[in-house]
């Protein structure tokens, strides 16, 4: 998403509204007062009179959740309402960490007309600015996932070691931060809700009648919401209620944590859920590292989706042409998630342990005399399109020439963009091969404890495009890395 042009007209009419977040309120972060005071004065030098400031404290920049990000979503209603002409932020990571949910949020200030600006990367509406904005926003999305990977190690390290690692504080508990240090400790009234949760699931009652009769006698959840089935199964199942962390599919004791049920009614909870859980239901989204956005049917090209083939039972997980599914594709592919995925890991590791990072073939073109030309090319058709209407050349004569410059300016763009592109993707290349030493040190066992979410993230890394070819017995795959 290229960033929008600036205002045309620089002055105090110029209105902008101001947007801050830090994802944690320590000493290391990028303080709301730091960040306060530089857009002041950015917006100052510009000539803008900032009309709004709205903050999101303590909120991470990971995943656009709107119910998490209130100050963004207050200043994209007011800045939507026609209440502003520029929106400006300290640093595009500050806007988002995600490049998806950057992008996304670009555009729908753009479509209304707002200018987006940064202090840290500002914009001026060039092929350079946008160049610069998409690279911005590609160091946020690769630095988020470095970050992401240190904070899960630090929070595995105290899982082993039976110690709470942070967040909200469970239904029945809350922190406390004392001479003891930090800890969780026992809220008697709303332990005896968990206790009685248990009680009555041991009795037969179902998931949804336990979450009725909560609603029904007014107890909310932590976050003072309604009971549903899944957070009352979640109550059931969390291992901090019996002062415990799992790690490898055994509870560790001994942290920080004070046990607020027995151990022996969790697990009769535990081994009656076991008897009493029922499949997935099929036809549902699974969730894969390999999306519909990297697996691709070699026959028409459209996503393969993951799918249980059995609606009912929800067995046999598949990779299923999309094309196919909805009569576009007479030959579409079906292969097993279980058969892909190992095949592709397989590749991974092996490309992994190559000793350096990828390279592009060719260096890209340099974007600013690419620029120029382009604004060269579009400068003439003015001038012909000018000559034409004043009588100094007769139409045959324009459409013969403006032809020949329509011609030019489509390839003088078509070469800028590739440049763009590629200067791009030497950029992350260069940003890959910093991370392609830890990344190769990556092992299956270390790949298959990461969330699906931190293995799509390195997939998206390196990997372009995974093509399943039809065949008469098994199909034929082909793996392109970036």
């Amino acid at each position: 998403m290229k960033p929008s042009s600036p205002p045309a007209t620089i002055s105090a009419t110029v209105r902008a509204l101001a947007y801050i977040r830090v994802s944690r309120l320590s000493e290391d972060a990028i303080s709301p007062d730091v960040q306060r005071d530089e857009i002041s004065r950015y917006a100052e030098a510009k000539g803008w009179m900032v009309t709004g400031w709205y903050e999101d404290l303590d909120v991470s920049g990971r995943g656009y959740a709107r119910k998490k990000r209130e100050g963004l979503d207050r200043m994209l209603e007011e800045a939507l309402s026609g209440h502003a002409d520029v929106v400006v932020f300290y640093r595009i990571d500050r806007l988002a960490r995600e490049e998806e949910d950057f992008h996304a949020l670009l555009g729908v200030l753009q479509r209304a007309g707002i200018h987006c600006d940064s202090v840290g990367n500002p914009n001026d509406g060039t092929a350079e600015s946008a160049l610069l904005w998409s690279i911005s926003a590609a160091l946020a999305k690769y630095e988020s996932v470095r970050l992401g990977a240190r904070l899960r190690d630090v929070h595995k390290r105290l899982a082993k070691e039976g110690r709470w690692s942070g967040g909200t504080a469970p239904f029945g508990m809350r922190h406390v931060q004392d001479e003891l240090g930090s800890r969780l400790v026992c809220v008697p009234e709303e332990a005896a809700t968990r206790l009685w949760m248990h009680e009555r699931y041991q009795e037969g009652w179902a998931l949804a009648r336990i979450a009725k009769d909560l609603n029904e006698r007014g107890i909310p959840t932590v976050k003072g919401r309604k009971w549903y089935e899944k957070t009352i199964a979640s109550a059931l199942a969390g291992p901090l209620q019996v002062g415990a962390r799992l790690v490898d599919g055994k509870l560790v004791f001994g942290g920080n944590i004070e046990p607020i049920i027995p151990l022996e009614v969790y697990q009769r909870t535990l081994l009656m859920r076991e008897a009493r859980r029922g499949r997935p239901q099929g036809g549902r989204p699974a969730r894969v590292p390999l999306t519909g956005r990297h697996v691709k049917c070699g026959t028409c090209g459209s996503p393969l989706y993951a799918r249980y083939a059995d609606r009912r039972r929800g067995t046999d997980l598949y990779y299923l042409c999309y094309g196919r599914r909805h009569g576009l594709c007479s030959q579409g592919v079906a292969i097993q998630v279980e058969k892909l995925l190992p095949y592709v890991e397989d590749k991974l590791f092996r490309r992994l342990r190559e000793s350096r990072a990828p390279r592009p073939l060719r260096p890209a073109e340099a974007v600013g005399p690419l620029l120029e030309d382009t604004q060269s090319i579009e400068q003439s058709l003015g001038r012909l399109t000018a000559m034409y209407v004043s009588g100094d050349i007769l139409e045959a004569e324009y459409h013969e020439a403006r032809g020949v410059q329509l011609g030019k300016l489509q390839e003088a763009r078509r070469r800028l963009e590739r440049a763009v592109d590629r200067t791009q993707a030497q950029v992350q290349v260069d940003m890959l091969e910093e991370l392609w030493e830890e990344l190769g040190k990556i092992t299956p066992a270390q790949w298959g404890a990461l969330g699906v979410q931190e293995q799509r993230d390195i997939y998206d890394l390196i990997l372009d495009r995974v093509i399943v070819n039809p065949a008469k017995q098994t199909p034929r795959i082909r793996v392109i890395w970036r």
